[in-house]
């Protein structure tokens, strides 16, 4: 009796000690380790506009094998029972009623009657079905087309949205540096002011110049998690799931390098508005053929099998069964419809013709596009190059600011200009970078690129 006990009570601490190490388990905090290529896929796999996307195209791709199934044959068993309560009755003529005894009509059949009947139906010739079949492969093309625009979609928002945070990311990183500078040189004053090296005036400046950099900070702290929660967001994360980035707006400096002139031809071709504007003006052209088609004939074979009885009584064995059979032709050739078909072939053709000119507007407006972003690429570019030359020259600018100031032949105005300088600058450098970026994005979008 002891040792169960003793049993039991071993098998209760360790299950407490499962279950607290499972609590601590669940209870740390994964973190996503995330770069471009990672935070695409993810995007394509979470989005809930690409899954139904594919739905539809499945959907669509059930439709094509029903308009096909048409052409198959139909078969179809019936089985009847009639209770003829009055049955049918046929009339003779006066001659014959007189060998009737003056009888004008006769019924007809038994009051019980049953059949069981099968049928087929077999398209032979039938252009607008054919026609439909064809239309059904246009119907997928535009759904496959619609969803790879929401993949090109999702590709530039993730893209926008993680150098978003890439940005705001170097940004901080800057403001931090230059925090840092200045509580250097505060520091620095402020064991000169204590010793009465260098004026109260001085030390006041300093204090006020890390001040005025603290709200920056917070400002940049928020914008880092602002944008966090925004690619968070697009990529259809938790709240409380932790984002590491593994790459920098430095990590992309081969966009720049490999950068050259667009083919606005073969971008045309791949952007995906024209491409549906194309299938839609397929559609069109496939819809007047199927109007068309409904003025030729059509020919159809039917055959039928009846197994019938009639009786006067419910005794069913001793029932006399009977078959018969036909099979036939039917060719069906339409005359004249109120000029219904003609009016809606006109309705057609003018819809393509609207959506034509559509696609004209639509195409000046896709190289616009194109154009202005490949102006905003070649700008960012000349932007980083100026840039580049400006850090340099604003690292060099402070350094010699501060020898001058130790020396005590600068002021601290010109400490603090040029360590602002300093900071304006690489600022500008990495914001020159986004925009590159960004710009990019654009034209890849354009081009129809899910990459």
């Amino acid at each position: 009796m002891k040792y169960m006990k003793r049993k039991i009570l071993n098998l209760a601490i360790l299950s407490l000690s499962l279950a607290f190490v499972n609590i601590n388990v669940w209870g740390q905090e994964t973190v996503l380790k995330l770069d471009l290529e990672t935070a695409l896929r993810i995007a394509h796999d979470n989005n809930p506009t690409i899954k139904i996307a594919d739905i539809e195209i499945q959907r669509v791709d059930y439709a094509k094998k029903e308009a096909i199934g048409a052409l198959l044959p139909s078969l179809n068993a019936v089985g009847q029972y009639t209770d003829n309560v009055m049955k049918q009755v046929m009339f003779m003529p006066e001659s014959f009623s007189a060998l009737m005894g003056g009888q004008k009509y006769m019924e007809m059949g038994y009051k019980n009657s049953y059949s069981g009947v099968l049928s087929t139906q077999i398209p032979i010739v039938n252009f607008t079905l054919w026609q439909n079949i064809k239309n059904k492969q246009n119907d997928i093309d535009i759904i496959i087309e619609k969803s790879r625009a929401s993949k090109i979609e999702m590709t530039k928002q993730v893209k926008d949205a993680y150098f978003g945070v890439l940005l705001s990311k170097s940004s901080l990183k800057v403001l931090e540096q230059s925090h840092k500078n200045a509580l250097e040189t505060l520091k620095n004053i402020e064991n000169s002011y204590k010793q009465g090296v260098v004026s109260e005036y001085d030390f006041i400046r300093a204090q006020v110049n890390v001040n005025n950099l603290n709200p920056i900070l917070i400002n940049a702290k928020n914008g880092v998690e602002l944008a966090t929660m925004q690619l968070r967001m697009i990529l259809s994360l938790p709240a409380e799931q932790i984002i590491e980035t593994q790459e920098t707006l430095e990590s992309f400096n081969d966009n720049i390098a490999l950068f050259s002139e667009i083919n606005k031809e073969t971008a045309l071709s791949q952007n995906s508005d024209l491409k549906i504007l194309d299938y839609n003006i397929n559609g069109l052209k496939n819809q007047l053929k199927l109007i068309n088609t409904q003025h030729l004939p059509m020919l159809s074979a039917s055959g039928n099998y009846i197994y019938q009885t009639q009786s006067e009584d419910f005794k069913f064995k001793e029932y006399n069964w009977v078959s018969s059979a036909s099979i036939g032709l039917q060719l069906t050739v339409p005359l004249f419809s109120g000029m219904q078909k003609v009016n809606q072939a006109k309705q057609v053709k003018m819809a393509i013709k609207g959506l034509q000119l559509q696609r004209e507007y639509a195409k000046d407006g896709i190289n616009l596009q194109i154009q202005a972003a490949l102006n905003q690429m070649k700008a960012a570019k000349e932007q980083l190059n100026v840039n580049k030359d400006a850090i340099n020259q604003a690292k060099r600018g402070y350094e010699i600011a501060k020898v001058r100031y130790q020396v005590g032949s600068g002021t601290i105005l010109e400490l603090n200009d040029s360590e602002l300088s300093l900071t304006q600058s690489s600022l500008n450098y990495q914001q020159s970078l986004y925009n590159f970026l960004s710009a990019q994005a654009n034209v890849e979008k354009i081009m129809g690129s899910i990459k």
